[in-house]
């Protein structure tokens, strides 16, 4: 192929000249590849046969001169797996998108389109740009026969005198981009020369140019000419004045520092214009090294909303903290670099000194591109954000993470079910779900929804679903946010620590009247409780039907003082994986939870994420051992090259049995409670409870079989405006939890359809009673509660048989909880529990200790349900009894067993 001809014939002039004129016009260069001879032409087969001992020749002599070459035999072992290069080959790379995969296999989606490279033809790029990365990268590009040899061993030379300078050419670079990988090893650089050799007699130099123009990278996720041009200027790559290319080609040196913008915060002074097309927004985690949101940043939201520069959606995230906003300014050090290259254009006459002197003066503006209004995906913005952190977790820097996301045409194998993720979507998407159901002034549907599904034995995401009727991308993932947890706290913070400690049992019984509390601060608290009057109750009772006087005098047991019930408290949730807590003591101007209210009640200064939710209930049912949620397995390149093995930490919380008997008085929470509505056909064992907050704004489910777990959570978002900027006031959920535990039902349902009926596994040492629910003693007509092997009850029950205690309770309101203070509501009558054992109608029965030497009324282990004795033996759930070495923390001294 002649190269010195254009597409229309016509001769292609040798010498380099200005880029003014018609920006569409071929770029002039000089041809690297001269007509060869009849001769040369005869001659080229024998050549061929030893391209490998010049390409031999160049690296020795270069591996030589540094002193790195050793023997001539790790050059041929670099080269063994060689393959040809051709523009096929080459088209093929570049146009490799990053896919998202189902755990079957098939395709999720695609890496975002908003910072996906966009191939685009040599002639659609503006020749400022060509001209620019030529000058920059790689001066004598038309000269060289892929390797520049004079300038390969100038920087060698600069190397050995403490000097950096690049060396490689920019087919070189389009091999390191495309063919071998970004490792800074011997044998990739060796590959590096081969392949651009190779690449320069097989592949016009035009198509090596187009290829590099549409893989380079240019910082903010953003690879190629045209989505580099479409990320910082909102227009097409053929568009780009000299000025813009001299600074999208400047940033290859190193696209973090030399970037086009980098994100500053509002200063309070911006006009419109100053804002227009340069707002960034960041979801604001716990877990991010962004500031929160200042007054100043609470003001200039205001302004920003009425000069429409955001959606209604985007103000009530940024009004309720969960999303921040920056504004993108010009990068000084993108403009010094800028200059560089502008003077290199100069220097190799590519541009004439009045084009110079207009492009350092002129005024560079970023211009963002408007966000996509797809369907929001929840589970795509949480896959791309967790590839990222794990490819940063390998080294990589937070811009060289997106591009290798966004562009690398990596394989990224999710957790994902696909039915599973139907099931939830297609319930979110039935309005009828959701009980008062509207769509308010910001165009958002409310109540809003979140699920999270998992398989507890392995922290495996199966279904998330973080919104519903959400469009446009990186908007709040309420499944990642979190929420005050109300009553649905109780069994982690209360009866894990309370079982596992020894402190009480399922029969253990407790007063429910208002006060009588043995701190003085819960005294001045005082929570309320609708079961109230109902006397004394066992503690599986107590938690069947939430009760909040007695979770809260649960607590008390948990330690001497205030303090040490409160770090025994604060210890277990942390250790069940909640990250949210805010452990600011006393003094502190910051909320914190360092309170029976928030701890017992669920009134929380953040509060719980449905992820977490799920992933601390699913512990329980994993035998006490805690998984790490994860949402991938793998990621890979495109041809399967491992670069992450996901492997989610885990560590035991509690002992097995201690899980079990909290699992027990979970079940009857279905069975006996008010959990009922959650009730899954064909008798598959579910425990779970539900969570109701102050007013019932904010409703949970949390629930787990032999197979699953998953957390629910229903209530309209926080902090949204009308029209008119006032705060619209957040709606009581209609029927609490129930509606939660309804949609929960719904969903899981669909999920346990085909999966075989079974029970929760049984550990040796629990053994089953049968209990009054009242005052906890020993009834044959009772309840059949799990005991820890030592701690069942002795003492015959003084109480009738109560039929109502076997039956849900399905129409009982689940407690609304005080939010987040230490007052509360000091009405009413405080009867003080009686702790005087059974005699003279006391109601709480200590454990004992004595194991069955006590009446003979612990029966073992009964795998075949309620019906005493049954043959069926559950399966092995899989967990992962011998991979945990962690106890519980000892908050404060109290042992942990």
């Amino acid at each position: 192929m002649n190269n010195d001809n254009d597409k229309n014939g016509n001769k292609i002039r040798r010498k380099k000249v200005s880029s003014s004129g018609n920006t569409n016009k071929p770029i002039n260069r000089t041809s690297a590849n001269k007509t060869r001879s009849t001769k040369n032409k005869k001659k080229s087969k024998k050549s061929d046969k030893f391209k490998k001992l010049r390409v031999f020749g160049i690296v020795f002599l270069v591996l030589l001169v540094v002193g790195t070459a050793g023997t001539a035999g790790l050059v041929f072992a670099s080269l063994r797996d060689v393959t040809p290069v051709t523009e096929a080959v080459l088209d093929k790379q570049t146009n490799q998108t990053t896919t998202i995969k189902y755990a079957n296999g098939k395709t999720l989606s695609t890496a975002p389109s908003v910072n996906k490279k966009t191939p685009v033809p040599l002639d659609k790029i503006s020749p400022y740009l060509q001209h620019a990365v030529i000058a920059i990268e790689d001066e004598r590009f038309y000269e060289h026969k892929g390797v520049d040899i004079k300038g390969l061993f100038r920087s060698v030379l600069k190397t050995l005198t403490g000097t950096k300078q690049g060396g490689s050419t920019i087919p070189m670079q389009v091999s390191k981009m495309l063919l071998t990988t970004e490792q800074q090893t011997i044998p990739r650089k060796i590959k590096d020369i081969y392949y651009a050799h190779e690449m320069s007699k097989t592949v016009s130099k035009d198509k090596i140019l187009e290829t590099y123009l549409n893989n380079f990278f240019v910082g903010r996720g953003l690879a190629g000419a045209e989505a580099g041009a479409r990320g910082y200027f909102d227009k097409s790559a053929a568009d780009l004045t000299l000025a813009e290319s001299a600074l999208l080609a400047g940033s290859t040196k190193n696209p973090s520092r030399f970037s086009a913008y980098k994100t500053s915060k509002l200063e309070g002074n911006e006009t419109k214009e100053d804002l227009e097309n340069k707002l960034l927004f960041f979801v604001n985690t716990t877990d991010d090294d962004l500031d929160d949101p200042t007054q100043v940043d609470f003001d200039m939201i205001e302004k920003i909303k009425s000069w429409e520069l955001i959606s209604n959606d985007t103000y009530r995230q940024l009004k309720a903290g969960t999303l921040v906003v920056r504004k993108a300014v010009s990068n000084p050090e993108a403009k010094k670099r800028q200059e560089i290259v502008l003077k290199k254009m100069l220097e190799l006459k590519y541009i004439k000194q009045s084009e110079y002197d207009e492009a350092i003066k002129a005024k560079i503006e970023i211009k963002l591109p408007q966000s996509s209004d797809k369907v929001s995906s929840s589970v795509e913005d949480l896959i791309e954000s967790e590839v990222i952190n794990a490819l940063m977790e390998q080294g990589h820097t937070n811009d060289e993470a997106q591009n290798l996301f966004y562009n690398g045409g990596l394989i990224v194998n999710t957790t994902i079910d696909p039915k599973m993720q139907d099931a939830l979507e297609e319930e979110f998407d039935r309005n009828s779900n959701f009980p008062g159901h509207m769509v308010g002034p910001d165009g958002v549907s409310q109540p809003q929804a979140a699920m999270v599904i998992l398989d507890y034995k392995n922290g495996e995401i199966r279904a998330l679903a973080g919104g519903r009727n959400i469009s446009g991308r990186k908007t709040l993932n309420r499944a990642t946010n979190p929420h005050q947890p109300g009553s649905s706290i109780k069994p982690l913070a209360i009866y894990t620590p309370a079982i596992d400690t020894l402190k009480i049992t399922q029969a253990t019984a407790l007063s429910d009247s208002r006060g009588g509390y043995k701190f003085e601060e819960n005294n001045k608290w005082n929570p309320r409780t609708t079961t109230a009057g109902h006397g004394s109750m066992s503690l599986r009772k107590a938690l069947a039907k939430s009760s909040n006087t007695i979770a809260v005098k649960t607590a008390e047991m948990l330690g001497d003082s205030y303090d040490e019930c409160v770090d025994i408290m604060m210890d277990y949730l942390k250790n069940f994986g909640i990250t949210t807590l805010k452990n600011n003591h006393s003094g502190s101007s910051e909320a914190s939870d360092r309170k029976f209210p928030s701890l017992t009640l669920g009134g929380m200064a953040n509060g719980i994420t449905p992820l977490q939710m799920a992933a601390a209930y699913g512990t329980l049912a994993n035998h006490g051992i805690y998984v790490e949620p994860s949402i991938f397995t793998t990621i890979t390149t495109f041809d399967g090259q491992l670069l992450v093995k996901n492997a989610p930490e885990e560590h035991k919380v509690v002992d097995p049995e201690v899980a079990y008997v909290v699992t027990d008085m979970l079940e009857s929470v279905i069975t006996e409670g008010i959990g009922g509505v959650a009730t899954l056909p064909k008798g598959m064992p579910v425990a779970g409870k539900t969570g109701t907050t102050n007013s019932a704004y904010d409703a949970w489910f949390v629930g787990y079989t032999p197979y699953y777990v998953g957390a629910t959570y229903i209530g309209d978002d926080a902090g949204r405006k009308d029209d008119s900027g006032n705060t619209i006031k957040r709606r009581e959920v209609p029927h609490g939890s129930t509606s939660t535990a309804k949609l929960w039902e719904k969903i899981m349902e669909k999920i346990h359809a085909n999966l075989t009926v079974t029970e929760f596994e049984v550990p040796k040492n629990v053994y089953f009673t049968k209990i009054n629910l009242e005052d906890g003693g020993k009834q044959s007509s009772g309840s059949k509660a799990a005991f820890i092997e030592g701690t069942a009850p002795t003492k015959v029950s003084s109480q009738p048989s109560s039929e109502d205690t076997k039956k849900p309770d399905n129409n009982q309101p689940e407690e609304n909880n005080n939010n987040n203070n230490n007052t509360g509501d000091n009405g009413g009558g405080s009867t003080p529990p009686d702790n005087g054992g059974n005699n003279g109608g006391g109601s709480t029965t200590p454990p004992d200790n004595g194991g069955n030497n006590g009446g003979g009324s612990t029966t073992p282990p009964d795998n075949g349900g309620n019906n005493g004795g049954g043959s069926t033996t559950p399966p092995d759930g899989g967990g992962n009894n011998g991979g945990g070495s962690t106890t519980p923390p000892d908050g404060g001294g109290t042992p942990a067993t």
